[in-house]
């Protein structure tokens, strides 16, 4: 199992979980070979633990070939009446972009934040074809990739279009984002940025100017590790006073 592990990177296996209906949130750790060691899962009380886990199980084997387990495997339930927070404001932790120029082949990646919870991350990655002209595209379905990871936005956005424009003296980088509503009818986000010195970056904050204005809305379950932050926060700002 160690030798399937040194090939599945923990990431991909936390996104893969997340996916699985009822799946808030993951954290899978693992030992110095690479062979998992524990999987805990928080979820809603919509499905038992039991069918969690099967899922679990099922999902690595048939995605890596790997067995985890089941003894290796917690999972943590809340109510959906639980304590609420709002989702902070979706930010970038970091991102970068390879390209082979024979091969003309590209990897795009990015990871993403809520400004609330810096213990949770997302990333998004975009593999292929690579044109220099694209990187603008490139960078923005890899940050769409990553937001579409965010358990609590329930719709998966689609990169609609993405346009560079001069506008006032200025390089201009604007995004359409796609999505079905609740009424299942297709709606559009819009974000727009001024280009600066960070290149890439212009197409990735552009999306998350378009997904941030939809915030209001989200909400997350306030789990143990949530209200500890809250309360840390509250310390400190007594401590300050």
């Amino acid at each position: 199992m160690a030798g399937e592990m040194e090939q599945v990177p923990v990431t991909d296996i936390e996104i893969l979980i997340r996916r699985i209906p009822t799946v808030l949130r993951c954290h899978v750790t693992v030992n110095d070979w690479g062979g998992v060691e524990e999987i805990h899962v928080l979820s809603t009380v919509a499905r038992t633990p039991k069918q969690i886990v099967r899922d679990i199980e099922s999902a690595l084997l048939a995605q890596w070939n790997l067995r985890v387990d089941h003894k290796r495997i917690s999972v943590a339930q809340i109510l959906e009446d639980q304590p609420t927070y709002p989702l902070g404001r979706i930010t970038v932790v970091e991102f970068h972009m390879d390209w082979d120029t024979v091969q003309q082949q590209g990897h795009a990646s990015v990871v993403l934040q809520p400004s609330n919870d810096i213990s949770t991350s997302y990333r998004g990655e975009w593999h292929g074809r690579y044109v220099p002209s694209q990187y603008h595209q490139v960078m923005a379905w890899a940050a769409v990739e990553a937001i579409n990871q965010i358990p609590e936005f329930g719709d998966r956005f689609v990169l609609s279009e993405l346009r560079s424009f001069p506008l006032g003296g200025r390089s201009v980088v604007a995004v359409a984002l796609s999505y079905l509503n609740p009424r299942r009818r297709e709606d559009i986000l819009v974000g727009a940025v001024q280009e600066k010195g960070d290149g890439q970056g212009a197409a990735i904050r552009a999306v998350l100017d378009a997904v941030n204005r939809r915030l209001g809305r989200i909400r997350r379950a306030k789990t143990q590790a949530a209200e500890s932050l809250d309360a840390n926060e509250e310390e400190m700002a007594d401590g300050g006073s």
